[in-house]
Parts: structure tokens; sequence; C-alpha cells
């Protein structure tokens, strides 16, 4: 009879154990999925930005090419971003950092 007791004790034992593992696995599964959460929120907020930004910076271009000014716009990129200058036209840049 004490050998059954023992049996039964070593069970429970068992269970328990084996309660409290699922328990922690899905305590670290929840943290782990609330942190992805959180990651997958944040880079759709930064996606969201970005969307945001292109559709202004395409309805600009579109009121650019419905007025009919795209040489201007074409000419300002490509001095301000590409550093072109007109035939004959003489650039200074301020090296001084003021």
């Amino acid at each position: 009879m004490a050998k059954k007791q023992t049996s039964g004790t070593r069970s429970r034992l068992l269970l328990r154990v084996g309660v409290f593992a699922l328990i922690g696995y899905l305590a670290v599964t929840l943290v782990v999925s609330q942190v992805d959460i959180m990651v997958k929120r944040q880079q759709l907020s930064t996606l969201q930005l970005s969307i945001q930004r292109q559709a202004q910076q395409n309805t600009e271009l579109q009121r650019l090419i419905a007025s009919g000014d795209e040489k201007a716009y074409i000419e300002r990129i490509a001095r301000d971003r590409l550093g072109f200058a007109a035939p004959g036209e003489r650039v200074f840049i301020d090296i001084s950092g003021k």
C-alpha cells in the first residue's frame, strides 16, 4: 500500500510540474507575441507615415504637371540635388560652415 501512495504522490508531483511548465511556456509565448505585435505596430506606423509623405509628393508633382511648370521644377532639382549649373554660370560654395 505504501507503494501506491508513493506512486500517487509522484503522479501528482509530475502533474503539478507539467502544469507549471505549461503555464510558464504560455506566459513566455504571450510576452514574445506582445513584443512582436509592438514591433509590427511601429513598422506599420512608419510605413503609414511614408505613404502619407509619398502621397503629398505625388500630389505636388501632379500639380506641377498640371500647371505646366515642370521645366522650373526640373531646373531646381538639377541645381539643388544634383549640383548642376547652367552653361556659363559660376557657382560658389560656402565652405565656412556658417
